[in-house]
């Protein structure tokens, strides 16, 4: 019985996750969204508030998204800017006297004196500052294409939304395999999660950056719990068991994906806590709404999306460990297979996909290799990130895209290589070749991890 649940955890699990991403990505590359461009002369459009939370973020950055918001195709007098700083003083006046507000465009800049929680608390004191019927939420290096809010604005119109959401790209200043990787990563993403998912009839959550909603609604719900560190799902949880329609358009915003390993584990680590965090502590807001039991069922299993890769990462510490003890455990060469084929079948979508962003097919490989390889180094810390979410005090670290950053992460990710490497070996020696070979392929990410953590990258 050991044995057949350590093989579906490593083998079935996974595959139908990805299956799921896959089924999702089809119908959502497919999905015609709203194509009608609504005019910009003012007259059809409402109040629209941006809140931008922001510590520690270079001016230039935050300049940068003032003067890509003014380029936006919106009435410049329905448009406010709200940008909530979690800066001390002194940064903070450096902001005030160094941003260049684009004439006619109403930016407000606040700073929390009482700094209840973090993003979360940061969203809901802007939502008290704004004044607009529409509120969007972006990131200080987000940006958008000049009409994306008209298009996701005419979606909503035209679907009779409560919220859309816009379709994630991702972009990085600097070029690394990481940060291509994640780019075409993102979209398959964005448009198998959101797009796919509202297609196919299933419930859309909202996203932390590029999210359009109504005032009414927020306003339904008492807005942002500051006490939550995910501030997007568990929103987004609590509107749809208010009965508000959450809806996914192909209006695009540009965010920055991570470049590097740490920034990578940051950010993951942080996403694996928030959305077990959600799922904790708003899993009678999804039960007890009046949706159907196979879209509860599918919210709860997308909240639980760090799972399998825990799982995997355990059943194989399982295997290591009876292979060093001499228990007899081996891997099913069917399930195997199953496994095998599913990974192909996502990765022949991935290249395809690469190369429609210009990327050849090499380059698409080895971007690729280098996320499988990075998401399986980190799958410890995605363990205890999981387990992060139930403790009473959480905290929240921004990702540091763009910059390098220090962390001690590499030794366990080597010794847990060294590890699953020796179990290899172990079962090669009493003639296991098949779960020799799985180990020894599963114990390379965590060496190819640890190296490109030495090297920086």
């Amino acid at each position: 019985m050991l044995n057949l649940l350590l093989n579906l955890a490593i083998f079935i699990v996974p595959s139908l996750v990805v299956w799921n991403q896959i089924i999702f990505y089809i119908y959502g590359k497919n999905y015609n969204a709203v194509n009608l461009i609504l005019h910009d002369n003012g007259i059809n459009l409402p109040k629209l508030s941006i809140i931008v939370p922001t510590k520690g973020e270079r001016i230039d950055v935050i300049q940068g998204l003032i003067n890509n918001i003014y380029e936006a195709r919106w009435d410049k007098n329905k448009l406010e800017i709200i940008i909530v700083s979690d800066d001390d003083q002194a940064y903070f006046d450096k902001l005030l006297s160094t941003l260049i507000i684009p004439p006619g465009l109403d930016v407000k800049i606040f700073r929390r004196e009482k700094r209840l929680g973090y993003k979360s608390g940061a969203l809901a004191f802007g939502l008290q500052k704004s004044t607009g019927d529409l509120i969007l939420t972006l990131d200080v290096d987000a940006r958008i294409e000049k009409d994306s809010l008209i298009r996701a604005y005419n979606h909503m119109v035209n679907l009779g939304c409560d919220a859309v959401t816009m379709e994630w790209h991702g972009y990085s200043n600097i070029s690394t395999s990481l940060a291509r990787a994640l780019m075409v990563s993102t979209v398959l993403t964005s448009r198998s999660i959101l797009r796919g998912r509202d297609k196919l009839g299933l419930k859309v959550l909202p996203i932390g950056c590029g999210t359009i909603f109504k005032r009414n609604a927020l306003e339904a719900v008492n807005g942002w719990d500051y006490t939550m560190v995910q501030d997007d799902y568990e929103l987004g949880t609590r509107l749809i068991n208010r009965g508000f329609r959450i809806c996914a358009s192909s209006s695009p915003v540009y965010v920055e994906v991570p470049d590097n390993l740490i920034a990578f584990y940051v950010q993951q680590t942080r996403w694996a806590m928030g959305t077990m965090e959600v799922l904790s502590r708003r899993f009678k807001y999804i039960v007890s709404s009046n949706i159907k039991i196979l879209q509860k069922i599918e919210i709860i299993a997308y909240l639980s999306q760090y799972i399998p890769i825990i799982l995997t990462f355990i059943s194989a510490t399982v295997f290591g460990i009876a292979g060093f003890l001499g228990i007899r455990l081996s891997m099913s060469l069917p399930m195997f297979v199953i496994w095998a084929i599913t990974l192909s079948v996502y990765a022949i979508i991935f290249v395809n996909s690469s190369k429609r962003s210009g990327l050849d097919t090499i380059t698409a490989i080895n971007a690729l290799g280098r996320l499988s390889a990075y998401t399986v180094g980190i799958s410890p810390f995605l363990l205890v990130g999981t387990l992060n979410a139930f403790k009473k005090t959480r905290t929240y670290i921004v990702t540091p895209k763009g910059k390098k950053a220090k962390s001690n992460i590499g030794y366990p990710i080597l010794a847990f290589g060294i590890f699953f490497l020796l179990s290899a070996f172990l079962y090669m020696f009493r003639g296991d070749f098949l779960t020799f070979i799985w180990l020894a392929y599963y114990s390379i990410a965590f060496l190819y991890t640890f190296i490109a953590y030495i090297k920086g990258l």
